[in-house]
């Protein structure tokens, strides 16, 4: 069998709607320039739409005509690889479906742990990818990810407003078991910065009254950090060098 056929074989498994690139299909790593030949000259005949170069998905055709992928199969090609986790949704699109803000984002922002970024842009639905400060992501680990990112960003989140956003937070930290807070306590150690770190010690401590030795042993004793809420939290000051400000 020819390597064309091959390609056009592959292809016709290939659900609707569901984005691949050369590298997913099987013959492509032994026979590259061929396979990427084969898809360029015959892209009409396979019935493909071109997202970008390399990236391409089988039109549905509906009572309108050709359909876009669905927001959650262009999602799970950023965030998933061979069926392991690589990536998640952060930024303005986590902040809306967290209920912190209720400004519509414009994109959505992907989180992987490949250095590769991309960007897609499917009828209206744009997505960025960026690489995600802890490279372990993995399918359990998401939320404590995103819990992160959102601390990281906590006074940048569009129209939104700290104390509410700090309360919703305390709701959701209140959720994870002892085992997810000590993962969480090691991932930010690891890959956060020393302000988010604090603003975890702080939130541990203040909400589920769990002081964090790993977190508080990471910090550098004489550097100081700001946060306009940390005047209602008794220890932010004293014991994570939380400031106040306006």
């Amino acid at each position: 069998m020819t390597i064309a056929k091959s390609v056009y074989k592959e292809i016709e498994h290939i659900k609707p709607g569901k984005l691949f690139s050369y590298q997913d299909l099987d013959v492509y790593a032994e026979h590259s320039d061929a396979v990427v030949k084969a898809v360029n000259r015959n892209v009409s005949k396979l019935g493909l739409i071109k997202v970008k170069k390399g990236l391409f998905y089988k039109a549905e055709v509906g009572r309108f005509g050709p359909m876009a992928p669905k927001e959650s199969e262009v999602i799970q090609y950023f965030t998933k690889r061979e069926s392991r986790t690589v990536g998640y949704v952060t930024g303005p699109a986590l902040y809306y479906r967290w209920g912190l803000t209720t400004q519509v984002p414009a994109e959505v922002t992907v989180a992987t742990a490949t250095s590769k970024q991309e960007k897609a842009n499917l009828s209206g639905l744009r997505i960025t990818t960026i690489p995600a400060r802890y490279k372990g992501v993995t399918s359990s680990n998401i939320e404590l990810l995103q819990f992160l990112d959102v601390l990281n960003n906590i006074e940048r989140i569009p129209d939104a407003n700290v104390d509410d956003v700090s309360s919703k937070l305390s709701l959701k930290l209140k959720q994870f078991s002892q085992s997810s807070i000590e993962e969480m306590e090691g991932i930010a150690t690891e890959a956060y910065s020393e302000r988010t770190k604090a603003l975890l010690g702080t939130f541990l401590e203040h909400y589920l009254h769990h002081f964090s030795e790993k977190l508080y042993r990471s910090l550098n004793p004489t550097s100081t950090y700001y946060f306009s809420y940390s005047y209602k939290m008794p220890n932010a000051k004293k014991h994570w060098h939380l400031i106040f400000s306006k």
